[in-house]
């Protein structure tokens, strides 16, 4: 779809394998007209007027879904088309909202349909640039694409996520981090985590639908194999949500590891000065009593007993250097 298209309004995309893939107004638009080597893609960013649903022939029952919030995926098959909607990852306008794609899909024609702007569907414009052979794909074969993209919008979710965990082991390993603020890390990239799981892993019962039989006869699809492939690429999302989930607790094991470390040095070094006190301490009691005979009350006895208090603690020190204590 061309520039702008998205934060505009409603546009449309044709998809011509034999001519030039070309931008098309939507009063132009005549889904009977198309050839089998054509596709239309529709987008609409915005649910307070749908301009292609006269000309699409939806019924009132897909309008009313189509501007109604959604915050769980579903499926809805009709006479001529069939409707998907998905949660799009990332956040909504507010924290506890979703962004909910509407995918109406018929035979060479798909319409998009959405509150908020939508990042993966922009990605997955800017990749098809000048002429290409979309249009010898089926409406659901597109359906199977953009749905790989959102999945992979998914997973490119977890990335800054990884990204970040291994700069806070790094930091931890590295004592520069205090503990209050790798806890509030830490649970902010727990919750993120487990929000984009509570987004995803409704889709396991749609995409399973799209992958059964029923559908490719009830929908006329000649896509199966993709959507298989999808339900699978959707399975290894998961896997990686939990890997992240995984990470997430080693990096607190790290950081717990490390300061059990620390807390062990800081220890060693506490003994090794109370063990070089100790003799010298004792040596110091014993020659400061009353009940010492006279011959060391006298100077040379002081000398030799700070003598023997500095030896003392040299060798202390000595052993506990020579076993690497300290």
């Amino acid at each position: 779809m061309e520039a702008g298209a998205a934060d505009q309004g409603a546009s449309a995309f044709l998809y011509d394998a034999e001519r030039t893939d070309r931008p098309v107004r939507l009063r132009d638009v005549a889904t009977e007209r198309l050839t089998a080597k054509q596709l239309l893609w529709i987008d609409v960013p915005f649910d307070e007027d749908l301009p292609p649903a006269v000309a699409l022939e939806l019924t009132p029952e897909t309008v009313e879904a189509l501007r109604a919030p959604s915050s769980e995926p579903s499926l809805f098959v009709y006479e001529g088309y069939v409707h998907v909607v998905v949660i799009a990852a990332g956040r909504g306008p507010k924290e506890h909202e979703s962004t909910a794609l509407h995918c109406v899909v018929g035979s060479n024609w798909v319409l998009t349909v959405h509150r908020q702007p939508i990042e993966f569907l922009d990605h997955f414009d800017e990749r098809i640039r000048g002429d290409s052979d979309l249009g010898k794909i089926d409406g659901n074969g597109f359906l199977a694409a953009i749905l790989h993209e959102h999945v992979a919008s998914y997973l490119a979710e977890l990335r800054p996520l990884e990204a970040e965990l291994d700069r806070l082991d790094v930091r931890s390993m590295r004592g520069r981090v205090q503990e209050e603020t790798l806890l509030r890390e830490l649970i902010g990239t727990r919750v993120r985590v487990g929000k984009l799981r509570r987004q995803l892993e409704p889709h396991r019962e749609l995409y399973a639908l799209l992958s059964r039989s029923e559908f490719a006869v009830l929908s006329g699809s000649h896509s199966a194999s993709d959507f298989e492939a999808l339900t699978e690429f959707l399975e290894r999302a998961l896997q990686a949500m939990e890997t992240m989930r995984e990470m997430i607790a080693g990096s607190f094991e790290i950081y717990t590891t490390w300061t059990a470390h620390a807390t062990n040095n800081v220890m060693k070094r506490l003994t090794v000065a109370s063990v070089t006190l100790l003799p010298p301490t004792l040596l110091a009691g014993i020659m400061g009593m009353n009940s010492l005979p006279t011959t060391f009350a006298n100077g040379a006895a002081f000398w030799v007993t700070t003598a023997l208090m500095t030896c003392l603690a040299v060798t202390v020190l000595a052993i506990a250097r020579l076993r690497d204590w300290i």
